[in-house]
């Protein structure tokens, strides 16, 4: 009767120890799945499993320890001065690059943490700026920290980069000192990081910049500006400054490949007829080695 009563004792004891491991290892740590396998081990074998979890987990605290404590707080700071000290020569090699999504979407809290800061560590991390901004939705508030640091960090360095060309563009007018504006300048619109009167201010700056380095050198604004112009003198609704930068594309549609397309665009969308079927004469007499797209609008749109 005594052992019937141990023996219980010990199943229930058992029985908790699975169970505020499973509530450890999935609450705290956001891991469900690791917590219900080890659960289980404990549950269906009684004592031998516990103690067995118990001793490696004593051995792991004694060799390891360290290797999976919580993150360094140093490394929330993305600035690449910082950064060098942090990735590891494994990290840096081009086999071992974890995609972003990838790393969003690993399941285990601290795994799926490192792995995105390693993401955020690469020297390319910016082309990614709009899954960075994406990881702002993440469950995960240690994830959400560090996706808003590198944010933020980022931001404080165009803003200053942006503020010291500024002000050489005012200073000097030189051409390749506006071209260098204006790279950065269209860098920091595309990467969407601001928004309301500060992307405007933006918009003003490059639109400003870009018509002084028209009048001081027109051979150095091709099709490519030219279509970043258009784009944002679109999203401002202003139709006259559109018009204007059609009519500069114009002049190099027969040269420039992305001149030609944002001249065909624009006569196609407001339904100018004459003007849209006499770039395209333009264009199939020209010498320009014509694109898939352009192409396929002549193959198209000729009778």
């Amino acid at each position: 009767m005594l052992e019937s009563k141990i023996l219980i004792l010990i199943l229930i004891i058992n029985t908790l120890l699975a169970l505020l491991h499973f509530l450890y290892q999935g609450i705290l740590k956001g891991n469900y799945r690791k917590g219900a396998f080890i659960g289980l081990f404990i549950l269906f074998v009684p004592g031998v499993g516990a103690v067995f979890l118990a001793g490696a987990q004593m051995l792991n605290f004694l060799f390891f320890h360290g290797n999976e404590t919580e993150l360094n707080e140093d490394e929330l700071g993305f600035c690449k001065k910082k950064g060098r000290t942090i990735i590891s020569d494994d990290i840096e090699k081009a086999e071992n690059i974890v995609p972003i999504d990838e790393a969003l979407r690993i399941s285990d809290s601290i795994d799926k943490r490192q792995a995105f800061l390693e993401v955020l560590k690469r020297d390319d991390a910016e082309n990614y700026m709009a899954k960075i901004q994406e990881a702002m939705k993440q469950k995960d508030t240690e994830v959400v920290h560090y996706a808003a640091s590198y944010i933020s960090d980022t931001i404080v360095k165009y803003k200053e980069s942006e503020r010291n060309l500024r002000l050489l563009c005012d200073k000097e007018e030189d051409p390749e000192i506006l071209l260098r504006y204006l790279r950065l300048c269209a860098d920091i619109l595309q990467k969407n990081i601001f928004s309301g009167t500060e992307r405007q201010m933006y918009v003003g700056n490059f639109e400003k910049y870009m018509e002084l380095l028209y009048q001081l050198n027109p051979g150095e604004i091709d099709g490519i500006k030219i279509s970043q112009m258009i784009s944002l003198e679109k999203e401002g609704k202003n139709n006259i400054a559109v018009e204007r930068w059609v009519s500069r594309a114009e002049q190099i549609m027969e040269k420039d490949i992305d001149a030609a397309k944002e001249v065909l665009k624009y006569y196609f969308y407001t339904k100018d007829t004459q003007n849209f079927e006499k770039a395209m004469d333009i264009i199939k007499s020209s010498e320009l080695e014509l694109d898939s797209e352009l192409i396929g609008w002549i193959r198209f749109y000729t009778s």
